[in-house]
């Protein structure tokens, strides 16, 4: 019976281990929203590692500018860190359009901002996207203290506030 609890603690050891040691270097855990300030509806979007990799994230529904122009918040999940490459795939279309008409877009992108550590903060991962099929990605904490501040960094849009952004405003 010793042995076979040792053998189990053992494998038990070997499994957390391997899942320590397949964290990507450079890579935090964040919530992922999306932000769109064009007029293409997005019906989903995923995010990749630079490797082309699926992080297990992305969003869905993500709003027309004119409709308020944002999606739900996903959480969460492993995601390129500041610095770091990543890939954003998309599809634009219209509502009453088939999903099969609708366009496909894949880019590269290098994402911005600063993350926290702070067990009391959550750490974000904001898509925007713009007009002419850009896309860009930036990272932000809000502290979950009482006291906390919300990001400056964070989008007017979630605030019910139309303010037009650029991409790297």
């Amino acid at each position: 019976m010793r042995r076979i609890a040792f053998l189990l603690l053992c494998v038990g050891a070997c499994l957390l281990c391997g899942c320590a040691s397949t964290r990507p270097s450079g890579h935090v855990t964040a919530s992922v929203s999306a932000v769109n300030y064009s007029e293409d509806y997005v019906p989903r979007f995923s995010i990749l590692t630079a490797s082309g990799e699926p992080t297990g994230i992305g969003g869905v529904q993500v709003q027309e500018f004119s409709k308020g122009g944002l999606s739900r918040d996903e959480c969460c999940a492993l995601v390129p860190g500041a610095g770091q490459t990543m890939i954003v795939e998309w599809r634009v279309g219209r509502r009453e359009d088939s999903e099969r008409e609708w366009g496909k877009f894949r880019k590269s992108i290098v994402v911005r901002g600063e993350t926290s550590s702070d067990p009391k903060s959550m750490n974000y991962l904001v898509v925007r996207f713009f007009p002419g099929h850009e896309v860009e990605a930036e990272l932000m904490w809000e502290s979950m203290r009482p006291d906390g501040e919300p990001s400056p960094r964070l989008d007017q849009l979630y605030y019910g506030r139309r303010v037009m952004r650029k991409i790297g405003d």
